[in-house]
């Protein structure tokens, strides 16, 4: 008799594999068997499993100074990390706030955007404009900013509502434009929103500079924030990044995606890879014009959380970013992250790769039934779950979505190792979804769409 299950997980009723042991790129599980991250977990995971100089650095952490709670104490720890944030970036940011999830710290962004703008004087400001297409987290605040209606559906009656404008998604341009002719009218539609909903009630623009599972690594055309800085100036709205997935070296070369885009944002929202899977970190970064404002006049944010700037969880972070230098891992995932984009374009040869996309070591590909027409399989084919499924008995894991066409059909999955990743393993990773897709397509071919 199969003993009862307690741990509520995607698939309660059956047993559940569990991993026991993780190293480098690979997770083992209970038979000893290695799989490839192919996508650090869920863009989790930058520095790899199993570095012990993460641990030594909690451990020593726990047994000074395990806990305090901000309304009480700060900790050095906490002072150490924000400080070395705010100089990630390119134009240094002002002041840091810690929150212990992606999606926690969304909803800490548009609170500060909200407590910015009543210590300008502008109480009427409170509307957050989102893109379709993007994810935001799981709370309901951050839900409902999302753009992604499978994750929206069963939770739609306590959704907030909001605006949402067209995506920045070149491969399915919502205005019917080409590379060529692009006028930027997925940025020109924020200016539409603003008017339409009002400037003078508009808090905040929110978008990731690299669009995660919604859309697979899509980036925006060159000039898409420089347009969205204009617009949001001229409305005086602030631009928040969301880069929960892109943040921590994930795009390569810069530490945050933002950097690679003209259009600085106000605040930045980061999580997930800074604390690597060794600690559940997050937060948000506030510029520092931002940060003088709310300080001359509510004087700080209020919004408490029990594990906010949790010591411990501030000496993971502060560990991480002493590996990202002692093994220049920003300039590796450039690196080694082209050699990736570069093998990856090479599965262009399967009829059912659409596209492929991405930067650093964050790349998407996008499945269709038909290359020529960029047609879409039939949603209830699930296509991006069979191509999970078949990898992951392959000994891959990879990050697989649906909905990218207008949330309704489009099937994609995330390639997103470890940033500590060699060359050789790059290419066995690919060798293992070449063979994948050619399973998969066996199976179903790319005309059964």
């Amino acid at each position: 008799m199969t003993p009862p299950r307690h741990l509520l997980n995607t698939d309660f009723p059956q047993p559940f594999p569990q991993a026991f042991r993780g190293a480098g790129i690979h997770l083992y599980d209970q038979a000893g068997r290695a799989h490839i991250d192919g996508c650090s977990g869920a863009l989790v995971a930058n520095i790899g499993h199993g570095q012990a100089a993460i641990a030594r650095a909690m451990a020593a952490q726990a047994a000074e100074l395990s806990y305090v709670y901000r309304y009480h104490f700060s900790s050095p720890a906490a002072e150490s990390l924000a400080a070395r944030y705010c100089a990630l970036t390119a134009a240094p940011m002002g002041a840091a706030y810690f929150t212990n999830s992606g999606s926690e710290a969304v909803e800490a962004a548009v609170k500060l955007a909200r407590v910015r703008h009543l210590a300008a004087g502008e109480p009427g400001r409170f509307k957050v404009i989102s893109r379709h297409q993007s994810y935001h987290g799981v709370t309901l605040g951050a839900l409902s900013w999302s753009g992604m209606p499978s994750r929206q559906e069963d939770y739609r009656p306590y959704l907030s509502g909001g605006c949402h404008i067209a995506p920045a998604y070149c491969y399915r341009c919502w205005f019917a434009r080409r590379p060529e002719t692009c006028a930027l009218e997925c940025a020109q539609a924020l200016e539409a929103a603003v008017i339409a909903e009002g400037p003078a009630t508009v808090a905040a623009f929110i978008a990731e500079p690299v669009v995660g599972a919604a859309l697979g690594a899509a980036a925006p055309p060159a000039e898409y924030f420089a347009a969205v800085r204009r617009i949001c100036d001229r409305h005086g709205v602030l631009f928040i990044a969301e880069e929960v997935m892109t943040g921590a070296g994930r795009t390569g070369g810069r530490f945050f995606a933002s950097d690679h885009f003209p259009g600085r944002p106000d605040i930045i929202v980061f999580g997930k890879g800074v604390g690597g899977g060794y600690y559940p970190l997050a937060g948000a970064l506030v510029s520092t014009a931002v940060a003088e404002t709310i300080g001359a006049g509510r004087g700080g944010f209020a919004a408490g959380q029990s594990y906010s700037g949790h010591p411990v969880g501030m000496a993971a972070g502060g560990a991480i970013l002493d590996f990202f230098q002692a093994h220049d891992l920003l300039a590796r995932a450039a690196e080694t992250g082209a050699r990736l984009g570069r093998r990856l374009e090479t599965l262009r040869a399967h009829p059912s790769v659409g596209d492929v996309r991405g930067r650093g070591m964050m790349w998407g590909l996008e499945f269709v039934a038909d290359q020529a027409r960029r047609t879409p399989f039939d949603p209830r084919l699930q296509y991006h779950r069979r191509v999970y499924a078949q990898a992951r008995v392959n000994g891959l894991l990879l990050l697989p979505s649906g909905g990218c066409d207008h949330g309704r059909a489009g099937d994609l999955a995330l390639v997103a190792p470890p940033l500590v990743i060699s060359e050789t393993e790059v290419d066995t990773l690919v060798g293992i979804l070449d063979e994948t897709l050619t399973q998969v397509e066996r199976e179903c071919p790319a005309d059964c769409g």
